[in-house]
């Protein structure tokens, strides 16, 4: 079953997220299970949405590509949540 992934990136800004995710992006399109990205500022922060095919498939890639390229003091102020989709429609 299809998962919405949200992480919450607090103290992220946009200039920070445009460093990182021009690399991330070309290997994310590649990634077994990746549906689409969404990347959008917070009074806080940043948020990224994202839609995989599984939990595990968007843990393995996060965990593989995504945490090593970010700072340690970032990655323990984010959280992630994952929503179980009803529906997932693409064009």
């Amino acid at each position: 079953m299809s998962v919405l992934v949200r992480i919450t990136a607090p103290g992220m800004d946009q200039a920070a997220y445009d460093q990182a995710a021009p690399a991330l992006h070309e290997l994310v399109k590649k990634q077994p299970g990746f549906i689409m990205h969404v990347a959008y500022p917070t009074p806080s922060g940043f948020n990224v949405g994202e839609v995989w095919e599984s939990q595990a498939q968007q843990e393995s890639w996060f965990n593989e590509h995504v945490k090593p390229n970010l700072p340690a003091e970032l990655l323990d102020a984010m959280s992630t949540e994952h929503f179980q989709l009803h529906a997932v429609v693409q064009p």
